[in-house]
């Protein structure tokens, strides 16, 4: 299995594709495998670097360095181990963020930016779900994470007209919890630290590169609000919202994949 140091951290990754790079930084709690429904599509046009944060899957599970910022550093710290200067960077959610302090902190080492179901800064309602989630994390059962994490993430609109692929989202995640693999709780916990203290507001009129920011209508977990902040901060920045899409895009949109290749393929030059 691929291992690399990265800011210290010894962080497992995998490559698909040939091209420009493109890396690809998944949301809290979820591993390299988080862009299995995209990578098949962007592998096509770029050498797709995906990896596990620090805290999460095969990477170290350090005590400390769960914030935005340092995330971004030890996403920068893989993309020199493997000898890549500069690269395309997409993030979701949690990604996102990390991906956001990237563009602002080396922006000659990002070529373009695309921030799926993000956020700029905590507002109450989003501080209030995490901190529930960590009384929840250290508290109770896997069932119990599992049917509030799916419950909360999608919204109503989405749950009222998917029950039965919600209830399987449900299952899948209290099996993930239940098994001998499951994640840490000391890893999970620095991503909802990292997500509690994500506040870049003042930093994104830095952002120059080429941005494409996505939502789903139905995401209560980062609604359409934030995506419209982004988009009105980051200049040239543009932003697609689908129509009852829950927050996980990535794996209950069709049609975000084929929007957010589209973006990259008309950005991909220049690399």
């Amino acid at each position: 299995m691929p291992f690399v140091i990265a800011n210290g951290v010894r962080t497992h990754f995998e490559m698909a594709g040939e091209g420009p790079p493109l890396l690809l930084i998944a949301g809290n709690g979820m591993d390299h495998t988080a862009f299995r429904d995209q990578v098949p599509s962007f592998a096509l046009k770029f050498r797709c670097v995906t990896y596990d944060l620090r805290g999460i899957g095969q990477s170290d599970i350090p005590q400390s360095g769960y914030t935005t910022p340092e995330m971004a550093r030890d996403a920068f710290g893989l993309l020199s181990a493997l000898g890549f200067e500069s690269a395309h960077v997409a993030g979701y959610s949690l990604g996102g963020a990390i991906a956001q302090w990237m563009a602002v902190d080396e922006p000659d080492r990002v070529k373009s930016l695309s921030l799926y179901s993000t956020f700029s800064h905590v507002e109450p309602y989003l501080r209030r779900r995490y901190a529930l989630l960590v009384k929840i994390l250290a508290e109770t059962t896997p069932e119990l994470w599992a049917m509030f994490t799916t419950f909360s993430a999608f919204g109503e609109e989405y749950i009222n007209a998917h029950d039965q692929e919600v209830e399987q989202e449900i299952a899948l995640r209290k099996a993930r919890w239940s098994g001998a693999d499951a994640p840490s709780k000391v890893g999970l916990l620095g991503h909802y630290q990292a997500i509690l203290g994500h506040e870049i507001r003042s930093r994104l009129s830095d952002i120059r590169c080429p941005t494409f920011i996505s939502v789903g209508s139905s995401d209560p977990v980062t609604p359409p609000s934030y995506a419209q902040y982004l988009r009105e901060h980051i200049a040239g920045s543009r932003l697609r919202v689908y129509p009852g899409a829950p927050h996980r895009l990535l794996n209950f949109t069709p049609q975000f994949t084929a929007d957010a290749d589209a973006f990259l393929s008309e950005v991909r030059g220049g690399v």
